[in-house]
């Protein structure tokens, strides 16, 4: 299982279902309070269940439009995320899609940050077709969830080689070897 810190706080990825949680909530909700007009909140509400809120500021600050594209196409993922565990997969595919574009727009489109940009938008965009094939599946939608899943486990490999290309962190590049992991399982679980 993966984690991260930030801020004395860890983060972990659950394995089965590819999404984060925090050992110490309050202290995640005391930060946002702290911080509310920080790209990173929207992130964090979500994490904290608060999709509404997440939803909201997501709106909010990509109106207020960051000059840098790759900054932009993070905030943007960050939204697509809310959008995506409030079940609204398609609409959260066509952010993500978006995020991928504005990573190519910076001033060298070929900058190890745009393309680590990009892998991050992948991985997470492969983490809401999984979740869109988990529900496609349930409602007996058998050919969707096939052509999800597919698009899925090809954005997750993209990601890996990009992490593992540019020698990434090596807690991004576990994190997207756990996720190329979870969906060769075929969508199983």
């Amino acid at each position: 299982m993966s984690s991260f810190e930030f801020e004395g706080m860890t983060f972990t990825i659950d394995p089965m279902t590819l999404r984060e949680s925090v050992d110490d909530p309050d202290a995640l909700a005391r930060w946002c309070a702290a911080n509310p007009r920080d790209p990173r909140t929207v992130a964090h509400l979500r994490i904290l269940g608060r999709l509404e809120e997440a939803e909201a500021l997501g709106r909010v600050l990509l109106a207020d439009s960051p000059a840098h594209p790759v900054a932009r196409a993070s905030l943007r993922t960050r939204f697509a995320q809310v959008l995506q565990w409030q079940g609204r997969f398609e609409t959260a595919d066509e952010e993500f899609s978006r995020a991928a574009e504005e990573t190519g727009l910076s001033d060298d489109p070929t900058a190890p940050s745009s393309i680590l940009a990009l892998a991050a938008v992948l991985q997470h965009r492969a983490k809401n077709r999984f979740e869109h094939a988990l529900v496609a599946e349930a409602g007996e939608r058998p050919r969707l969830s096939a052509r999800l899943m597919d698009a899925a486990r090809e954005d997750a490999r993209r990601s890996l080689a990009i992490r593992e290309g540019l020698r990434a962190s090596e807690d991004r590049i576990l994190s997207s070897r756990e996720t190329v992991a979870r969906l060769e399982r075929d969508g199983e679980g």
